[in-house]
């Protein structure tokens, strides 16, 4: 990931859950409730835009939960 897609992935989310507080406020009761509601419209923002920007290049890679990197020959990791 590009230092600026962090950023722009930083601002994106700081924006939508801003966004989805605002609207959970309005339809969701206090507590747990209303966190899940602002969980579900941040996760509907975001998403998207990480998508794009691993379109764009900005993000690449792989995720693999439950396994190590290997190393390489040079002693970076792959």
């Amino acid at each position: 990931m590009t230092v600026r897609a962090f950023i722009a992935l930083l601002l994106i989310t700081v924006v939508a859950v801003g966004i989805g507080d605002h609207i959970a406020t309005r339809f969701s009761a206090p507590g747990l409730e209303r966190t899940f509601a602002v969980l579900v419209i941040t996760a509907a923002i975001v998403a998207p835009f990480a998508w794009l920007l691993e379109k764009v290049g900005w993000i690449r890679g792989r995720l693999e939960l439950g396994r190590r990197r290997q190393r390489t020959d040079d002693g970076s990791q792959a």
